[in-house]
Protein backbone atom coordinates (compact mmCIF):
# COMPACT_ATOMS: atom_id res chain seq x y z
CA UNK A 1 0.00 0.00 0.00
CA UNK A 2 0.98 3.60 -0.52
CA UNK A 3 0.88 4.88 3.04
CA UNK A 4 1.92 7.58 3.74
CA UNK A 5 1.28 9.52 0.55
CA UNK A 6 3.47 12.21 -0.88
CA UNK A 7 0.91 14.74 -1.92
CA UNK A 8 0.60 17.71 -4.16
CA UNK A 9 2.57 19.99 -1.86
CA UNK A 10 5.63 17.71 -2.10
CA UNK A 11 6.02 17.69 1.68
CA UNK A 12 4.25 14.45 2.51
CA UNK A 13 0.82 16.05 2.85
CA UNK A 14 -1.83 15.10 0.34
CA UNK A 15 -4.68 17.33 -0.70
CA UNK A 16 -7.82 15.85 0.79
CA UNK A 17 -11.54 16.31 0.37
CA UNK A 18 -14.26 15.05 2.66
CA UNK A 19 -16.92 12.99 0.88
CA UNK A 20 -19.75 10.71 1.83
CA UNK A 21 -19.86 7.11 0.59
CA UNK A 22 -22.05 4.15 1.41
CA UNK A 23 -20.17 0.99 2.35
CA UNK A 24 -21.07 -2.43 3.70
CA UNK A 25 -21.27 -2.20 7.52
CA UNK A 26 -19.33 -5.43 8.07
CA UNK A 27 -16.56 -4.29 5.71
CA UNK A 28 -16.31 -0.98 7.59
CA UNK A 29 -15.85 -2.76 10.91
CA UNK A 30 -13.24 -5.12 9.47
CA UNK A 31 -11.37 -2.19 7.93
CA UNK A 32 -11.42 -0.27 11.23
CA UNK A 33 -9.91 -3.26 13.01
CA UNK A 34 -7.14 -3.58 10.43
CA UNK A 35 -6.49 0.15 9.93
CA UNK A 36 -5.32 0.70 13.49
CA UNK A 37 -3.74 4.04 14.37
CA UNK A 38 -3.51 5.30 10.80
CA UNK A 39 -7.30 5.47 10.71
CA UNK A 40 -10.06 4.36 8.43
CA UNK A 41 -9.70 7.26 5.98
CA UNK A 42 -6.03 6.49 5.33
CA UNK A 43 -6.82 2.79 4.96
CA UNK A 44 -9.64 3.41 2.48
CA UNK A 45 -7.52 5.96 0.59
CA UNK A 46 -4.67 3.46 0.22
CA UNK A 47 -7.10 0.75 -0.93
CA UNK A 48 -8.60 3.12 -3.50
CA UNK A 49 -5.15 4.07 -4.81
CA UNK A 50 -4.23 0.38 -5.11
CA UNK A 51 -7.44 -0.35 -7.03
CA UNK A 52 -6.94 2.60 -9.37
CA UNK A 53 -3.37 1.47 -10.09
CA UNK A 54 -4.54 -2.09 -10.74
CA UNK A 55 -7.31 -0.89 -13.08
CA UNK A 56 -4.83 1.31 -14.95
CA UNK A 57 -2.50 -1.67 -15.43
CA UNK A 58 -5.39 -3.80 -16.67
CA UNK A 59 -6.36 -1.13 -19.20
CA UNK A 60 -2.75 -0.92 -20.39
CA UNK A 61 -2.73 -4.70 -20.78
CA UNK A 62 -5.95 -4.53 -22.81
CA UNK A 63 -4.41 -1.91 -25.10
CA UNK A 64 -1.33 -4.10 -25.50
CA UNK A 65 -3.40 -7.19 -26.27
CA UNK A 66 -5.51 -5.27 -28.79
CA UNK A 67 -2.33 -4.11 -30.52
CA UNK A 68 -0.95 -7.64 -30.59
CA UNK A 69 -4.17 -9.09 -31.92
CA UNK A 70 -4.43 -6.59 -34.75
CA UNK A 71 -1.01 -7.46 -36.14
CA UNK A 72 -0.53 -11.06 -35.08
CA UNK A 73 -1.01 -14.00 -37.48
CA UNK A 74 -2.02 -16.34 -34.64
CA UNK A 75 -4.49 -19.16 -35.24
CA UNK A 76 -8.19 -18.39 -34.80
CA UNK A 77 -8.43 -20.82 -31.86
CA UNK A 78 -5.74 -18.92 -29.96
CA UNK A 79 -7.41 -15.63 -30.87
CA UNK A 80 -10.77 -16.83 -29.49
CA UNK A 81 -9.12 -17.87 -26.24
CA UNK A 82 -7.37 -14.50 -26.01
CA UNK A 83 -10.65 -12.67 -26.69
CA UNK A 84 -12.34 -14.58 -23.86
CA UNK A 85 -9.51 -13.59 -21.50
CA UNK A 86 -9.67 -9.95 -22.63
CA UNK A 87 -13.43 -9.99 -22.11
CA UNK A 88 -12.99 -11.32 -18.57
CA UNK A 89 -10.49 -8.56 -17.80
CA UNK A 90 -12.84 -5.92 -19.22
CA UNK A 91 -15.64 -7.25 -17.02
CA UNK A 92 -13.46 -6.66 -13.95
CA UNK A 93 -12.44 -3.16 -15.05
CA UNK A 94 -15.95 -2.26 -16.15
CA UNK A 95 -15.25 -1.50 -19.79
Amino acid sequence: MRYPHVGSDGMGQMATRKISVTLDAAAIERARQVAGPRGLSAYVDAALEDRLDRDQRRLALLDYLDALESGDPTSEQVRRRARRRVSAIRDVVGQ
